[in-house]
């Protein structure tokens, strides 16, 4: 589907400073997710992480990358964010979500206040994923230091 629909609009060849030109006021959402995340920890510094990841989510979908579990998901998530609480005091605990890891069905990425509301929505939207599909998604919770600490698996070739 992508390669149909864009492959005739990729130059075989372009300058750098044609890309510059035509492309370089590109928005670009990496960069501002990264400025947010070291910005104060507030409400709408997630309301603004969570945006931005929806954008990233329909924006992966435009071009026929996504999947209909994950756009399920993701549309889970926006329904609780915005539905109305009984209290004036307690807001959303889930501010976004996107179509992460490999991608194309992989993973959804949620991000949520760390709170116990949030593990409460995310078991509901495993529980209304579940009763309407039959599949009830897996929840890795947290994070790690990653390769920085961790370091990475390097693969050699061997020749026969």
């Amino acid at each position: 589907r992508y390669e149909a629909a864009y492959a005739r609009d990729i130059p075989e060849f372009i300058t750098g400073d044609e890309f510059m030109e035509k492309y370089g006021d590109h928005n670009d959402a990496v960069t501002a997710f990264k400025a947010l995340l070291t910005a104060a920890k507030t409400d709408e510094q997630l309301s603004a992480l969570g945006e931005l990841m929806y954008q990233c989510h329909y924006s992966y979908n435009a071009c026929g990358l996504g999947s209909d579990g994950t756009d399920r998901l993701v549309n889970l998530v926006q329904e609780i964010q915005h539905r109305k609480t009984t209290s004036q005091h307690e807001g959303p605990s889930l501010f976004g979500a996107k179509i992460t890891g490999g991608g194309s069905g992989g993973s959804v990425c949620v991000i949520g206040k760390n709170s116990l509301k949030s593990s409460e929505e995310i078991f509901e939207i495993q529980k209304r994923y579940k009763a309407a599909t039959g599949y009830l998604p897996i929840v890795f919770e947290g994070s790690s230091p990653g390769a920085g600490k961790f370091g990475y698996l390097k693969i050699r070739w061997r020749s026969a």
